[in-house]
């Protein structure tokens, strides 16, 4: 048996999602790693590697200026294949010699709390990245999205609503 389901229209399809996904604030990480950018490069891979994230800010007088990612390191020092370990994080390597300013990405893209994350997805899709830096009206970093919080919140909207028994004892929150 076929069951026929009515086409849904693209803009009730963004409204929707808009709704149910909500702002890039929610989905976020409020904890940013950010990098300087007079650092070795070699000691912001091996920061990027200890925190065990591929990518972060480079922050300048308070305000993001760039974006340093595993790839960035990774292209300098020639490698085309992933790497996530290995010989480019050696201090003798080349990074050594490169501050981060030299390697970083400069013309970041960024969001802003409160845009839609359907917004958000659609910049990161465009640009090609999979991280945003999340910025204030000054510039400062608030946040950084990335694509994994991008899933979370994409998973959470799609998880059914949790079910309230009416009557059931309202139990106080854990400390």
């Amino acid at each position: 048996m076929m069951v026929e389901v009515a086409p849904v229209e693209h803009d009730d399809f963004c409204r929707e999602a808009e709704e149910r996904f909500g702002t890039v604030g929610q989905a976020m990480t409020r904890k940013v790693i950010t990098l300087e950018p007079d650092m070795r490069a070699s000691d912001a891979a091996m920061r990027l590697a200890a925190e065990g994230i591929a990518g972060a800010p480079v922050v300048d007088g308070g305000a993001v200026i760039g974006i340093l990612t595993l790839r960035d390191l990774l292209e300098r020092e020639g490698h085309t294949g992933t790497q996530t370990t290995g010989p480019f994080l050696r201090a003798e390597r080349h990074l050594a010699k490169l501050t981060v300013a030299e390697v970083m990405t400069r013309n970041v893209v960024t969001a802003e709390a409160d845009w839609p994350l359907t917004r958000a997805i659609q910049v990161m899709d465009e640009a090609g990245v999979n991280r945003l830096p999340v910025v204030d009206e000054r510039g400062r970093p608030v946040g950084i999205l990335a694509r994994d919080d991008v899933l979370r919140a994409i998973a959470a909207a799609l998880r059914p609503p949790a079910v309230v028994h009416p009557g059931a004892p309202k139990l106080p929150p854990d400390p």
